[in-house]
């Protein structure tokens, strides 16, 4: 009998383990939550002693089973493909990442969308998400990146009246 209660204790733990690697939709939790008992019931049947040891194991062991699950699971082969790498990125590639858009500042492109205040604007080819000062632009208006602020590139409608063909260096100065 005291064979049996550690050996569902173990069963339990391992089905805990279990049902974060291979999702069950709770049948392994059920599963592991009737061995416990089982184990529980079990060692009290040996002594009251052995199953307060076995309930308090238990009680602990849960928690410990888990907290090595969830470390582990990141590691194996299917953990990799499932849990998104988020933090593990290096600060250089998302800085890189950020600042693409930075590039256009000066240049002319065309609202593509509605700016109210936020849209999308074609520039070179490329669509990109941009912000106005506040003011609304309609589709197909000729707009100038004025600046990147908070990994925003800001526009501005261009006056029928200015060239639009505008360089980098005029709207530095």
């Amino acid at each position: 009998m005291i064979l049996g209660s550690i050996g569902l204790l173990f069963l339990g733990f391992a089905l805990v383990v279990a049902e974060i690697f291979f999702p069950s939709l709770g049948v392994l939790s059920l599963m592991a939550g009737a061995a416990l008992i089982g184990a529980v019931v079990a060692g009290f049947h040996v002594t009251t002693g052995f199953g307060i040891s076995i309930l308090v194991i238990a009680i602990f062991g849960v928690p410990v089973a888990l907290f090595v699950a969830f470390k582990l699971f990141p590691r194996t082969p299917l953990g990799r493909r499932m849990v998104a790498l988020g933090s593990q990125w290096k600060k250089e590639e998302r800085a890189a990442v950020e600042h693409a858009a930075a590039r256009f500042v000066g240049d002319v492109g065309r609202a593509y969308s509605p700016l109210r205040p936020t849209g999308i604007a074609m520039f070179n080819g490329e669509r990109l998400d941009v912000v106005t000062r506040g003011e609304h632009i309609e589709p197909n208006t000729p707009v100038r990146a004025i600046r990147f602020v908070a990994n925003r590139l800001v526009v501005e409608r261009i006056n029928q009246e200015e060239p639009a063909s505008v360089t980098k260096e005029e709207t530095h100065s």
